[in-house]
């Protein structure tokens, strides 16, 4: 595509706009010797003309010393839990009874159904009452679920 386009320097020169020396020139054969003449004006680099010295051996802290160093950080990180965890010893949350807004929003069936039941699914509720044992293993579960006629021929399994 570059090769369909008219050059605008030719163009322009065609047109009487540009004089024919106009744009960039370099001298002849500037390329020709352009490497040896940078190459000439770098600094020597002595290192790269020796040999590479062999490397000594790592010593016995130089093996262990990132592991101390990744112990020490976990220790200190166990430190400032600590610290923080007794900078207020005994401190727990109140009961729902003492907050009387919470105790008369759990007191509704309303706010049970709309905010509880939604995040619980029947499989939690069987688990928490088989922990508590408010049931056992051979509880029919329909007499738990109520009277659901599609359901009464299902089978459940306990865990």
């Amino acid at each position: 595509m570059a090769k369909d386009r008219e050059n605008i320097l030719e163009k322009a020169r065609a047109e009487g706009f540009a004089t024919p020396s106009a744009g960039m020139k370099v001298p002849d054969g500037y390329f020709a010797s352009f490497s040896e003449n940078i190459a000439a004006m770098l600094p020597e680099r002595p290192e790269l003309t020796k040999p590479a010295a062999t490397k000594e051996p790592r010593t016995m802290w130089e093996r262990l010393r990132p592991y101390v160093y990744m112990a020490a950080m976990f220790a200190g990180i166990w430190l400032m839990l600590q610290m923080f965890v007794s900078i207020n010893p005994g401190r727990s949350l109140a009961p729902v009874e003492d907050n009387p807004v919470l105790a008369d929003a759990l007191s509704t069936e309303d706010f049970v159904f709309d905010y509880v039941y939604p995040d619980l699914d029947e499989r939690d509720i069987v688990d928490d009452m088989l922990e508590t044992e408010e049931i056992d293993s051979t509880f029919e579960l329909d007499d738990l679920f109520g009277d659901d006629t599609e359901n009464s021929d299902q089978t459940y399994i306990l865990p």
